[in-house]
C-alpha cells in the first residue's frame, strides 16, 4: 500500500489519530492499522538497494563495531612530548612577544600607572566637567 491508500484506509475505518490522518507520519498510520485492525501494510524501501558484501558496507560495519567498542578515535593522533604539545601546555605561563626595555619612558609610565592602580589611587574615566554658572 502506498501512503494515499493507507490514509484512505485509516479514514474509512474511522481510527482516532493525534492529528488529521494526512498530517501524520506513514509509520504511525501503519502501526495504527496493524494494531487495531491487523491490516498488513508493506511499503517498499525507496532508493538504491544496499549490497552488504560491498567494500564500503564492510568498512562502515567495522567502523560501527569500533565505535561501539570505544576504539574509534577521530582526528590526528597526539604525539606526547612534541614541541607543539610542550608549547600548548605552557600556553598561559609564557609571555609572548618582545621583552620591554625597563629604561624606556613609556615602560616607566606604564609601571607607575600599574602601581597607582594597585594602590587604588588611579581615578578611572574622564574627569567631570566643571559647570560655569
Amino acid at each position: 500500500m502506498n501512503r494515499n491508500e493507507i490514509i484512505a484506509k485509516v479514514k474509512e475505518l474511522g481510527l482516532p489519530t493525534e492529528k488529521p490522518a494526512h498530517q501524520c507520519k506513514t509509520e504511525y498510520l501503519q502501526e495504527l492499522l496493524n494494531k487495531q485492525h491487523s491490516v498488513t501494510t508493506e511499503i517498499k524501501r525507496k532508493g538504491r538497494p544496499v549490497n552488504e558484501n560491498s567494500n564500503r558496507q564492510k568498512r562502515l560495519a567495522e567502523l560501527n563495531a569500533k565505535r561501539e567498542a570505544g576504539e574509534l578515535r577521530k582526528g590526528r593522533p597526539v604525539v606526547e612530548g612534541s614541541a607543539r604539545q610542550v608549547r600548548l601546555s605552557l600556553k598561559g605561563t609564557l609571555k609572548l612577544g618582545r621583552k620591554p626595555n625597563p629604561e624606556s619612558a613609556a615602560y616607566k609610565r606604564r609601571m607607575e600607572l600599574e602601581v597607582k592602580r594597585a594602590n587604588g589611587e588611579l581615578k578611572r574615566g574622564r574627569p567631570a566637567q566643571v559647570k560655569a554658572e
